[in-house]
């Protein structure tokens, strides 16, 4: 706690164990390098393990700290349920039982873009153990939710579309999460199988929707321009085109997305590990058809986040299941669901034109942005936009234009991560900046 090894907390009981055998067998001859070599047994997301190890080092050798509670803003202290943590006592979602519980699983799409025309769900009903499969055929209030547009179908029904791999299409709810998962693979769907449209340079321009039931594939444009440009690029000293590529990135947080729903008198009291508890209570309430104060949401703090929990993944379908059966359900995604399911960071294409004078002063910018949003909003105009915002870095400019585009696609949705499009638009200005910096012969500090 001193150190501040200790996070979300998901991975730090068996950190704490491996280290324990570490020092019990080498005592304070233990060193840094053999602590690390250990620890690549343990998957560690929040810390980058650097303060972990600083941790077992002192503890190695003896060193004895006082844990204090924070004393303001700007302090360091023991993190809140740290003990509790540390030692596995305090449960995450997943850990969580009740009476009466009962486990869904979710029956995720096979198709990218396809029309649904058939869910047969015979099969799955007659399995033992199987209490009940819903589709969207059993959601009493509205289909569609989303943090700022409404725009993501919480299930796909017959006569729809499916727009990412991450659609669900069905939930199995039984007593046993194993039974769940299995008669998941017995929901039979008919497809008609359509071509994804997963190239956003090509989709930005493609007169045929991506998304079922949107209109257009441009989810966002925000633009700014400032002086003359293109002036500026015919007269400047020293101008550099290039275009940059971001990557499509993965949270990578350690515990899956869970939801445990149990009713209560005369409502839902949901446990979401969700970012965004006041946003999940609306957006339930709104697809159960009730009141907001019919569902209270508490937050249970996360095996890490970052962004990636900000969207509601499966928080909707433990809801529907514990609202329609009046039993408890708790939904926890498999790993490979977790993946297909919810946001990533944004890929982003980013062409710079960039002037400088002899002198190596930046007189000019013109950027365009063209990020891959996925089908459904999230904050993906968010993201943008704040790209947009960064696009010419911290330096001060007599003549700027800048457009960033979000488009739907067929590819994963994407949202929130830490940084939230500045990372992208500054990996492309700086390259911009060395790229000035050789032409007039300084280097890229300079």
């Amino acid at each position: 706690a001193v150190h501040g090894a200790l996070q979300c907390g998901f991975c730090i009981p068996g950190i704490i164990v491996r280290a324990k055998a570490l020092i019990n067998k080498k005592g304070a001859a233990l060193s840094r390098d053999e602590s690390a070599r250990h620890l690549g047994a343990h998957l560690c997301r929040c810390t980058g393990y650097v303060k972990i190890l600083d941790a077992i080092q002192d503890l190695a050798v003896g060193v004895e700290h006082e844990p204090e509670a924070p004393k303001g803003v700007g302090s360091r202290g023991i993190k809140y349920e740290a003990e509790a943590l540390a030692a596995g006592t305090r449960p995450f979602i997943d850990d969580l039982r009740v009476d009466g519980l009962l486990h869904g699983a979710l029956k995720l799409s096979d198709h990218a873009r396809a029309d649904v025309l058939t869910i047969d769900t015979e099969a799955a009903l007659a399995v033992e153990g199987v209490a009940a499969v819903f589709t969207a055929a059993d959601i009493p209030g509205e289909l569609r939710v989303g943090l700022i547009h409404k725009d993501w179908p919480v299930m796909i029904p017959e006569g729809g579309r499916t727009s990412y791999l991450g659609d669900v299409v069905a939930i199995v709810v039984a007593h046993d999460r194993a039974t769940a998962i299995r008669a998941t693979d017995l929901v039979r769907v008919g497809y008609q199988v359509h071509e994804p449209k997963t190239d956003p340079v090509r989709v930005v321009v493609d007169e045929e929707d991506a998304v079922w039931g949107l209109d257009g594939n441009v989810l966002s444009t925000s633009a700014y321009r400032r002086g003359d440009v293109d002036a500026a690029l015919q007269t400047a000293a020293h101008v550099v085109t290039e275009t940059f590529q971001t990557q499509r990135v993965e949270h990578a947080f350690l515990e899956p997305e869970s939801t445990l729903a149990v009713p209560v008198d005369h409502g839902l009291h949901v446990y979401t590990g969700g970012q965004g508890i006041w946003d999940d209570r609306d957006d339930i309430a709104r697809v159960l058809g009730v009141e907001p104060s019919v569902i209270t949401t508490e937050l249970v703090s996360n095996g890490g986040a970052f962004g990636g929990k900000e969207d509601m993944s499966n928080q909707v379908h433990a809801a529907l299941s514990a609202w329609l059966l009046n039993r408890p359900v708790l939904v926890t995604l498999s790993r490979e669901q977790s993946l297909l399911m919810h946001p990533k960071r944004h890929p982003i294409r980013m062409t710079y034109d960039a002037a400088c004078d002899t002198d190596g002063k930046l007189i000019a910018v013109r950027a365009r942005m063209l990020g891959d949003s996925g089908p459904y909003a999230s904050v993906g105009m968010k993201v943008l936009e704040r790209a947009a915002g960064h696009a010419t870095g911290p330096y001060v400019l007599e003549a700027v234009d800048v457009e960033a585009v979000a488009v739907r696609t067929n590819n994963p949705v994407c949202g929130a991560f830490r940084g939230f499009g500045a990372n992208q638009a500054q990996f492309a200005m700086e390259g911009i900046m060395d790229r000035l910096a050789e032409q007039v012969g300084i280097s890229g500090w300079e």
